[in-house]
């Protein structure tokens, strides 16, 4: 497949942020990285890789909008290229049809990402929603072991993520079963699947920690906050257990921004700053305005057509006539510009 370049008019976006800077319209703050962790540069190319909370990736978008508020005078560009269902390890449970595999897409994904930066967030299905089993555990760490050399033969860099946790209170009791059974599987999770979670975590962090350039825990803030909003709330519900809800995808975004080396509450009031959403352990939050909610939209409608037609345009075997590259991202350009001035308007009225 020939090389792809969403993005040929970038070099405008580039000389339009260079001006503002030079002109003070973006403040100092905004040029500031941190002392520690991970530091992007201008023109960086950033990839999400992971199953269907990142093809959901509202996560994945709460971080573009940090780095297009905090980093205003850097040209980066965020590609989400989750998949639903998808596993790093190739295992199936029984029940289910075979879940896609990242390994049957990730050379014409890397090919037309061309990152310099790669997030890679898989588990939750790879434990195939069992207890710990060696040959799962080996599968994927086997398999996660040749992405993480595919991605390292392009140049990239990648921040390794642990598995997010499963929350068996939000997932109906009907499906989950408990120690001893015979089979299990998405539909008859295997009611303490958090720890099969906490397990690969560990594995993943102790064989490759030394090989990536950054690991980062996902796992504990997110119990930590799932817990947290119990405690205020007995009702309190984290989707269905596996996938998040959109208060969720904030907390989500805020462990990987802290993890790379954010201030978690920085990046918090900002975030709710622009788009109105909050954390339900927040005692201040407020509703949204409709000023804040309609940024939100604005910047999920460029967001959701980017991300399918990054997927679309890479997943094998697909049925029907991929979301044309070209054209989707001539318009997420246009609409990028638009939702920058936006941004930088609504945080210094």
């Amino acid at each position: 497949m020939k090389a792809f370049d969403p993005h040929p008019k970038k070099h405008i976006l580039s000389h339009v942020l260079g001006l503002l800077w030079t002109l003070g319209l973006l403040t100092h703050a905004q040029a500031q990285q941190p002392d520690h962790g991970l530091k992007f540069a201008n023109g960086d190319r950033i990839l999400f890789l992971g199953d269907s909370i990142t093809q959901d990736g509202r996560y994945v978008a709460f971080i573009e909008t940090f780095l297009w508020a905090a980093y205003g005078h850097l040209d980066l560009t965020v590609i989400n290229m989750g998949v639903s269902a998808e596993t790093v390890s190739n295992t199936t449970e029984p029940g289910h049809g075979r879940r896609p595999w990242v390994h049957d897409r990730v050379a014409p994904a890397l090919e037309i990402a061309r990152p310099d930066w790669v997030f890679i967030c898989y588990g939750m299905n790879d434990g195939n929603y069992y207890p710990a089993r060696d040959d799962i555990q080996q599968a994927y760490l086997d398999n996660l072991e040749r992405l993480i050399d595919l991605v390292h033969a392009t140049g990239a860099r990648i921040i390794l993520l642990t598995p997010p946790p499963f929350d068996p209170i939000s997932k109906p009791q009907k499906n989950l079963l408990p120690p001893g059974q015979a089979v299990y599987g998405y539909g008859q999770t295997y009611s303490l699947y958090d720890d099969t979670l906490v397990a690969l975590g560990a594995l993943a962090k102790g064989r490759f920690g030394h090989e990536v350039a950054m690991t980062v825990d996902i796992h504990t803030p997110l119990a930590d906050y799932i817990a947290t909003s119990r405690q205020q709330d007995a009702g309190y519900r984290y989707g269905d257990g596996v996938h998040p809800p959109l208060d969720g995808h904030l907390a989500f975004a805020l462990a990987i921004l802290n993890g790379i080396g954010e201030s978690s509450e920085k990046a918090h009031q900002l975030l709710t700053q622009l788009t109105g959403v909050d954390l339900k352990t927040n005692p201040g939050a407020k509703d949204a305005t409709e000023t804040q909610n309609q940024l939100w939209k604005s910047i999920l409608d460029r967001f959701n057509p980017l991300s399918r037609a990054y997927r679309e345009n890479t997943f094998p075997g697909l049925n029907r006539e991929p979301l044309s590259l070209g054209e989707t991202f001539e318009k997420a350009e246009e609409q990028e510009s638009e939702l920058r001035t936006r941004i930088h308007r609504q945080l210094h009225p």
